[in-house]
């Protein structure tokens, strides 16, 4: 069956749902739901071109074509394309031969009985920039039935555009069964509520931030449209900045003349070695991944902030700023600041030094300000962002902290808590003067590019915490060297929040461990101007997170998600290429295991 039209029912399995998914709730949409128009759904995908693509049999570079047919809650029959993780099926085309705004959703099947892990589908339009990504780990074991899922898309006017289908491959390749595309047509009420929400700024809070390597460690990034399927996803949604990690103390991602290298060449080339556990297969994953890139002229940070800035949206460097050394057993590669300069390391209370640098040595702290200005000057930033979350601690009882504290007290500090004032009082020394000396650098670098360089900091919490840590935070922010600082989980502190405020220093609140929008709804009441989702790329993805994590800045909808959580129309399979489904999997498929 080609095309499969239904009226337009107004549902929660029809359009509530795809008005839940798009993150505009029922509850609060303006435009009445008895809009005219039919949904169509496209269930042969056998039309998908080109045909040489496509085989009724399992081959190890085409889609297979499955016939199915569904029961409940809709009736459908068609056939479905589908590849095995290990198959290297090629992009797709699938024609829509439709016109005018749609909201475009991907019925997608994802059974647990394949025994081949989760699924990701890949869906753009035949003009977009890149895929879109929609992922869904392994389902949890049903005995009794398998379903079809419907992810949203996107919300697009169709005209002159079909759609384009692929599936995940390099090292963490996952399946892919995409059973058919439901078109739901929007009415012009729609169509211009939609185009004004859509205009707004104020609604921009949402700080994304990205790894710049551990995106390689689950996800294949081979070319420069990869790079951009981070962050297109934000073009119509609540993210306003982009936050891209560029260093991990002295290594880097990008090729640098000041620090090192994260994929140069190593003595030992982990590209080529075996790995029988996923963070070594991740491993060797980004450094080939990276190292290759590289070698095309390819540098992430260049192209994610040329389209981040396409779209509107400001593009910030992260900096981690703990500089570490290595303890055995190694794993090769150029040494480090540590391995070449321990006189300069941590020691801790008892006198036995830490292969990690300390910030109360000038030059530890030239060397971070050296890798700020290299990546201000080389790339298109608008701002720095200091991870202190990275790194506490950042100076311990090396020589300088001690010889500041019998200066400034008279006494041997080996005998006190990091925690006691004085000592903290000294400690804090060392971290004003690098954020002092950052904020110097990026004004004169700005000056040059005529623009200001905004400079903001990753801190632990309230501001007692972060004094045991060394960091001066109010001092920070009373000093106007911080445009805003990120609070990384942690009770939100009145006070901090207060003197930002005063001092017109954004606050910004990094929710972590799930239930976002009880978190930001938290944040909302202590007066935040913002929320940031650290690795924002592990959660994108998800056809359920990424509704409440693209309207973060719509605090009726962050609210009503509480209470109404995004979820996916199932719709369930009677018979799977022409094999019964419905009487029950158990006897049918796990028989024989």
């Amino acid at each position: 069956m080609p095309r499969c039209r239904k009226p337009a029912r107004r549902t929660p399995g029809a359009r509530g749902t795809w008005l839940m998914a798009a993150s505009i709730l029922v509850a609060t949409w303006p435009i009445p739901l008895e809009a005219e128009g039919n949904v169509t759904y496209l269930t042969d995908l056998s039309r998908c071109v080109p045909r040489s693509a496509l085989s009724s049999h399992v081959r190890k570079d085409t889609w297979q074509l499955i016939p199915y047919e569904t029961c409940e809650p809709e009736s459908l029959s068609g056939t479905m394309i589908g590849a095995a993780s290990f198959v290297e099926a090629p992009d797709v085309k699938l024609p829509l031969a439709a016109s005018g705004w749609h909201a475009v959703y991907v019925g997608f099947w994802n059974p647990h009985y394949a025994y081949d892990d989760g699924t990701t589908v890949k869906v753009r339009l035949t003009d977009d920039p890149c895929f879109t990504r929609i992922q869904e780990p392994e389902p949890p074991l049903d005995w009794n039935a398998t379903h079809i899922k419907e992810a949203l898309f996107k919300v697009a006017d169709l005209a002159g555009r079909d759609l384009v289908l692929g599936k995940l491959g390099g090292p963490f390749a996952q399946k892919a069964y995409v059973a058919y595309v439901k078109l739901v047509p929007l009415s012009a009420e729609e169509v211009s509520a939609l185009q004004a929400d859509r205009s707004r700024t104020d609604t921009r809070t949402l700080e994304a931030t990205i790894d710049g390597i551990s995106y390689f460690w689950s996800n294949e990034y081979r070319t420069k449209r990869h790079i951009l399927e981070l962050v297109e996803r934000y073009r119509h949604s609540d993210v306003g900045k982009v936050i891209w990690a560029v260093n991990y103390g002295d290594l880097t991602n990008y090729p640098t003349q000041v620090g090192v290298f994260w994929a140069a060449d190593r003595d030992v080339p982990i590209g080529n070695a075996p790995g029988n556990n996923s963070y070594i297969a991740g491993e060797r994953a980004a450094y080939n991944g990276l190292r290759r890139l590289v070698a095309r002229g390819i540098i992430p940070e260049t192209v994610a902030a040329q389209h981040v800035h396409a779209m509107g949206l400001r593009f910030d460097a992260m900096f981690r700023l703990a500089i570490l050394g290595s303890v055995p057993p190694m794993r090769g590669g150029p040494k480090g600041f540590v391995e070449t300069h321990p006189e300069f390391r941590q020691v801790m209370q008892n006198g036995t030094p830490a292969e990690k640098a300390s910030y109360a040595f000038p030059e530890v702290r030239e060397l971070m300000v050296a890798i700020i200005r290299e990546v201000a000057e080389t790339f298109d930033i608008d701002g720095a962002s200091l991870g202190f979350v990275r790194g506490p601690e950042f100076m311990s009882y090396e020589q300088p902290v001690l010889d500041d504290f019998r200066r400034e007290y008279g006494e041997d500090g080996r005998g006190l808590a990091f925690g006691d004032p004085r000592m903290r009082r000294i400690r804090c020394r060392y971290l004003n003067d690098f954020v002092r000396d950052a904020r110097r650098s990026l004004d004169e670098i700005g000056a040059q590019k005529g623009k200001r360089l905004e400079l903001s900091a990753w801190i632990v919490g309230g501001v007692d915490r972060n004094l045991d840590h060394g960091m001066d935070v109010e001092r920070w922010i009373r000093q106007g060297w911080l445009d805003s600082v990120i609070n990384h989980g942690g009770p939100l502190d009145p006070q901090l929040i207060a003197t930002a405020k005063a001092c017109h220093c954004r606050f910004i609140f990094n929710a972590i461990g799930g239930e976002y929008a009880k978190q930001w709804m938290t944040g909302y009441g202590a007066g935040v101007d913002g929320f940031a989702i650290w690795d924002i790329d592990s959660a994108q993805d998800s056809p359920t997170l990424w509704p409440i994590l693209s309207r973060a800045g719509h605090r009726d909808e962050i609210e009503a998600f509480i209470t109404t959580p995004p979820t996916l129309t199932t719709v369930r399979l009677a018979t799977v290429g022409g094999f019964d489904v419905l009487q029950g999997l158990g006897a049918a498929v796990y028989s024989g295991g």
